[in-house]
């Protein structure tokens, strides 16, 4: 019972504003152009809330989560994080994977203030293990079941957007990499056309002279 009262506790990194708190967080971070200033734990959607501040156009944060601390999964098969950054789906790349963690990159703009990483276990708590807080016994089963499906279809919503994000991004970086060679392939033209018309340029200034 004491397990499960905790699980619908929101866990808060800073409660005092004390900056160096975010030091302890109980898991490794790296950044560029963003600070992270405060996060939270929250059992009810099994996420990770992070306070940050961009101090550049683009932000970067690397993230490692231990697997025992945060992960997602489903039905014993590994799933993707779901990362939103003020409303907005966010792209990351997962740079490190083993057995016991899991590293993440991504990218933030200037004005972020809030991000949302989901999983779907959290300090060895998974969604299907949170009492609901009703105490009718039939009423809690039904509300907890359905507010599981719910976060289960959404979180797959949010993973098939992900991996199209992941094809459209790939695609692009493709089609960049064919107008690279375009340009570079038209400049070269250029500089011949150019070499040719300076030949033919001597050639009527000789014909001219009598040369």
């Amino acid at each position: 019972m004491i397990l499960a009262t905790i699980a619908f506790v929101t866990l808060v990194g800073t409660l005092s504003g004390n900056a160096d708190a975010i030091k302890n967080a109980p898991f490794e971070f790296e950044t560029s152009g963003v600070e992270i200033i405060d996060y939270e734990l929250e059992f009810n959607d099994m996420e990770i809330i992070l306070a940050v501040e961009v101090t550049e156009p683009l932000g970067t944060i690397q993230i490692t989560f231990e697997r025992e601390f945060f992960d997602s999964n489903y039905l014993g098969a590994e799933e993707e994080f779901t990362i939103i950054a003020e409303g907005d789906l966010v792209y990351y790349n997962e740079i490190k994977t083993s057995l016991n963690e899991r590293t993440l990159e991504f990218n933030l703009v200037s004005g972020t203030n809030q991000v949302e990483i989901f999983g779907s276990q959290l300090m060895g708590l998974a969604i299907k293990d949170i009492e609901p807080k009703k105490q009718e016994p039939t009423v809690i089963f039904q509300e907890n079941s359905e507010r599981e499906d719910e976060l289960l279809i959404e979180n797959k919503q949010l993973t098939s957007e992900n991996k199209f994000l992941k094809e459209e991004n790939e695609r692009l970086d493709s089609r960049i990499f064919e107008l690279e060679n375009l340009v570079s392939a038209l400049q070269d033209q250029v500089s011949n056309l150019n070499a040719l018309v300076v030949e033919q340029v001597n050639v009527i200034y000789k014909w001219v002279l009598g040369v």
